[in-house]
């Protein structure tokens, strides 16, 4: 598993320090220590079966226990963690500390549940409503309930199939969300609900638009952001009482002209903070903007980060960090001026500051918030007393991205741009003592305090977060989250503590799946490490796995490996460099600009002359004309299936380009050069996408076109800012579709490169999301590893001094081995059927693949829990297949692969289940 320095100083804490210091030095004397590291280098070059081989000795031998907690967090997590919810989102902790809650579902079934932390897979209630807050009263709590009716039925129906695309069209999906929000703030009744007893209680509040709950500190009103039907100018947060048999009409706490939302009520009780916002919470719904061109592409989810429920409201607008897109970011505050308000509860008084991001202290004394004067950010200390006059305790030319306050208010953490990122910084309330707290090139961000000397705080782009627990003594930091696996990166997007800072709620894709729509809720105890049991055997379910992986990888590649070899044996550093300088020369490539233009003829060029016969694949997009540039290298055997490799040519506006998308177009010139005059079995086309950067343009034409002419399009490999080492690794993720092809692509680095790969199923806002709409799972690709993590991605920093050339080298190396191996593969079989009969035999049967050279078909079959317990080859399409002992309600498993006359099978298998026969 790849961690978050993210390399082996996944190593970060004290202890785990001082023991590889030890082992450095006392290796000559130490066997142990000698072993231990020794397994270190190994784990670091992914030589991983070795590694594990040696970890798994050390912790056996009588000095074991000293290398404990490092073997646990080079190989997963230290930290005991206890599945949640397969599915959830907007996690919240009740004040005692002892529930928690989360959203679950797609916007026509969404439902709140409600779990205790102590026992987080049962389920206590669930709870169909929207906007779940809990009471600072124990086991009480409140929701907006929505009446239903027809017109809100439709538009969650709507809603849900817009949103289940890899990239969903915004501009007919935004207005509906609006509209939707509308008419459910209309129906909506705030209901109180006692959660030892299950009773509800509806609360008055008629004629009102809700949204926005919020308890008082001592449990007795509820508050909401409200607003009549016909306010257009204004709203009002309003009190509404929670008292049992109190039938009192909600009363307006705030007054005036301009919007109010995100209530956050002080600890203590003596003031309400709100945003004073620009734009009304309840916007009416207007008539849908005509659809966007396709391929408006989805900006990455957000990530923020809130603390235990003594500060879970105060935190829930105190998230900051980095633009998405960039870890530079602009100097300053930069942006519109933002506003909230502090309301004293006590005599209605209330005043406005210029600022973002309030955070309050525990104990309700004080709130920091990040402002701006001029082009520099502020950070400003506002102590909660009579005069509510803040203090500026930091004045910068750097971007301050988020801060927050320690339990007493005494100190602030917060993240700001250090050279190039942004990085954790701690000071003092009263602007001394400034420390910085972390140390990393990826983006540190969003970094709020479980104690009094401990942080947790966020690492990377938003689209691969992984939260980190800093200990402000000794300035180390651990990772805090992983899977159990070493290849599969683990996003995260929610962090939520418990009060005492003992617990995190995560909500993250730990399966590395971020297609399904699906993120798991995972609950981690900062207090308890798991055990030497649970660390061993882990250990050897990742050994089993990494070999089982490279056996795999090696049969695969048998028949081709000597051709393969020869191929990227021809590599040329220098060629990859000619390629990258020259497209670099032409600044931004964005499609109106001229570098767009320029790129292409260079392309186009090049592939003639390597003896392809090149085309422009032209096409209207933003007013101009652009293109994709095609080439084809004809299949030997079967011509008329085709296999792509791709990569967008174009860049961001603003920025030249260098590894977004210019690494990839010159490794896969490279790959081009390298195989123009060894064709394949299978057709190869090399598509050089345009637009990308403009809504993913060039590939939706290709696959328009494609589809339009009926071509046989069998897989995709799309690769995407390859050209980042983060250190001294040479890494890249693959982003796949189809296993099968995840597993070729991994097989091709570790036998063919220097490279080590990581994977995750993914396409967002990639060109690899235009073939997954339109084929589905026979897309993968290459990315850079951390997803995202070239801090200068979409910058006017993205340089050619920035990219890894070796590393561009080892992933030419990649792609020419796992092209050759795709174009040597039959396609999947289709039309695969199994029943299974009365006398236990099962039949089954598919289509025939009409490619040339097929020479049979391997089945293999099995009950669920065993699926490929048994396998035998067939020359038709077709096989009965012998009795098979199931366990009551099991199924048989039966996959089919097409086999080439060389023994080369299907890159991918095709799956059916059989049930007894009726």
């Amino acid at each position: 598993m790849r961690h978050s320095h993210p390399r082996f100083p996944i190593i970060l804490c004290l202890l785990s320090l001082i023991l590889l210091g030890a082992a450095t030095t006392a290796s000559a004397q130490d066997p142990v220590a000698e072993r231990f590291d020794a397994a270190r280098l190994a784990w670091d070059t992914g030589d991983f079966v070795r590694a594990l081989d040696e970890f798994k000795t050390v912790l056996k031998s009588p000095d074991g226990l000293r290398y404990f907690e490092p073997i646990a967090l080079i190989t997963g997590e230290l930290f005991q963690v206890k599945d949640v919810a397969p599915d959830g989102r907007s996690v919240r902790v009740s004040a005692d500390g002892k529930f928690g809650a989360y959203d679950s579902g797609a916007a026509g079934a969404a439902v709140t549940r409600v779990f205790a932390l102590d026992d987080p897979s049962k389920v206590l209630m669930e709870i169909k409503g929207k906007n779940f807050v809990f009471s600072p009263i124990p086991n009480s709590s409140a929701y907006l309930r929505v009446a239903p009716n027809q017109e809100i039925a439709a538009l969650r129906k709507d809603i849900d199939k817009l949103s289940s695309v890899a990239a969903p069209d915004r501009q007919v999906l935004r207005p509906k969300q609006i509209q939707l929000a509308w008419l459910e703030a209309r129906a909506a009744e705030i209901v109180l609900l006692d959660l030892a007893t299950k009773k509800e209680k509806p609360l008055k509040t008629p004629g009102l638009l809700k949204s926005g709950l919020a308890f008082s500190s001592d449990g007795r009103e509820v508050y909401f952001v409200g607003a009549k039907e016909t306010d257009t100018a204004a709203n009002e947060i309003y009190a509404v009482s929670a008292a049992a048999g109190a039938a009192v009409a909600p009363r307006p706490v705030t007054s005036g002209p301009g919007f109010k939302t995100n209530p956050i009520v002080v600890p203590g009780g003596k003031y309400l903070i709100y945003t004073a916002a620009t734009v009304t919470p309840f916007p009416k719904p207007a008539p849908a903007e005509p659809a966007a061109k396709p391929g408006t592409a989805n900006p990455p989810a957000g990530a923020g980060l809130a603390s235990g429920a003594g500060r879970a409201q105060a935190q829930a607008v105190a998230v900051g960090g980095p633009p998405a897109g960039g870890g530079q970011g602009p100097r300053g505050g930069g942006g519109a001026a933002r506003q909230f308000a502090v309301l004293s509860l006590a005599d209605g008084k209330m005043k406005t500051f210029t600022g973002s991001a309030p955070s309050v202290a525990a104990d309700g004394s004080a709130v920091v918030f990040v402002g701006q004067e001029g082009t520099d950010s502020t950070l400003n200390y506002l102590k909660l007393d009579a005069a509510l006059a803040p203090a500026m305790i930091k004045k910068t030319g750097e971007r301050i991205g988020s801060a927050a306050l320690s339990p007493d208010g005494s100190s602030v953490v917060f993240d700001m741009i250090y050279t190039r990122n942004s990085e954790i910084f701690t000071i003092q309330s009263d602007g001394k003592g400034e420390v910085r707290v972390s140390r990393e090139i990826q983006p540190d961000r969003a970094a709020r305090f479980l104690t009094a000397t401990q942080v947790v705080a966020i690492k990377g782009e938003p689209r691969h977060s992984r939260a980190h627990l800093y200990d402000l003594k000794t300035l180390t930091n651990v990772q805090i989250f992983h899977n159990p696996t070493i290849r599969t990166i683990s996003p995260e997007y929610e962090w939520v503590a418990d009060p005492a800072g003992t617990r995190l709620l995560i909500g993250a894709e730990r399966d590395g799946d971020t297609l399904s729509g699906k993120r798991g809720i995972y609950l981690v105890e900062l207090t308890k490490k798991i055990s030497m049991d649970n660390l061993l055997a882990r250990m050897e379910s990742q050994r089993a796995a990494e070999t089982a992986l490279r056996e795999k990888g090696e049969k695969t590649f048998q028949p081709i490996k000597d051709a393969v070899r020869t191929a990227v044996d021809k590599v040329s550093i220098t060629k990859i460099y000619d390629h990258e300088s020259a497209l670099f020369d032409f600044d931004s490539k964005y499609i109106t600009l001229p570098g767009n233009k320029k790129a292409a003829e260079y392309i186009f060029n090049q592939l003639k002359s390597f003896g392809y016969t090149p085309e422009y694949q032209e096409f209207d997009a933003r007013g101009t004309k652009t293109a994709n540039v095609l080439a084809r290298l004809p299949g030997t055997e079967n011509p008329d299936v085709l296999y792509v490799l791709s990569g967008h040519f174009d860049s961001n506006q603003r920025s030249p380009g260098a590894d977004d998308d210019t690494s990839v177009t010159a490794v896969n010139l490279e790959a081009a050069r390298i195989l123009a005059k060894t064709p394949q079995a299978y057709t190869i086309i090399f598509a050089f996408f345009t637009g990308e950067e403009a809504g993913l343009l060039g590939s939706r034409e290709f696959v328009r076109v494609a589809k339009e002419k009926g071509w046989n399009v069998a897989a995709d490999f799309n690769n995407d800012m390859i050209g980042w080492a983060n250190d001294h690794h040479l890494d890249d993720t693959i982003r796949y579709t189809s296993t099968g092809l995840r597993d070729i692509q991994h097989a091709a680095a570790f036998l063919f490169s220097r490279m080590i790969t990581y994977d995750t199923k993914y396409v967002k806002s990639t060109d690899g999301a235009s073939f997954y709409e339109a084929y589905g799972e026979m897309v993968s690709g290459l990315g850079s590893y951390p997803v995202l993590g070239n801090p200068y991605y979409h910058q006017p920093t993205d340089l050619l001094e920035t990219v890894n050339h070796q590393l561009l080298v080892e992933a030419a190396k990649y792609d020419i081995a796992s092209i050759m191996m795709l174009a040597s593969s039959p396609t999947p079989v289709k039309g695969l059927k199994a029943v299974l009969g009365k006398n236990g035999m099962t039949e089954a049967e598919w289509a025939p693949n009409v490619e040339k050279g097929i020479a049979g078909y391997v089945v293999e079959y099995g009950p669920e829990s065993n699926p490929a317990a048994a396998r035998m080859t067939v020359t038709e399409s077709k096989a009965q297949l012998p009795a098979v002992v199931l366990k009551s309600g099991e199924r048989l498993c039966v996959a089919v692969k097409a086999v080439s006359a060389r023994g080369i099978e299907s890159w991918e298998w095709a799956r059916t289940m059989a049930g007894a026969a009726k």
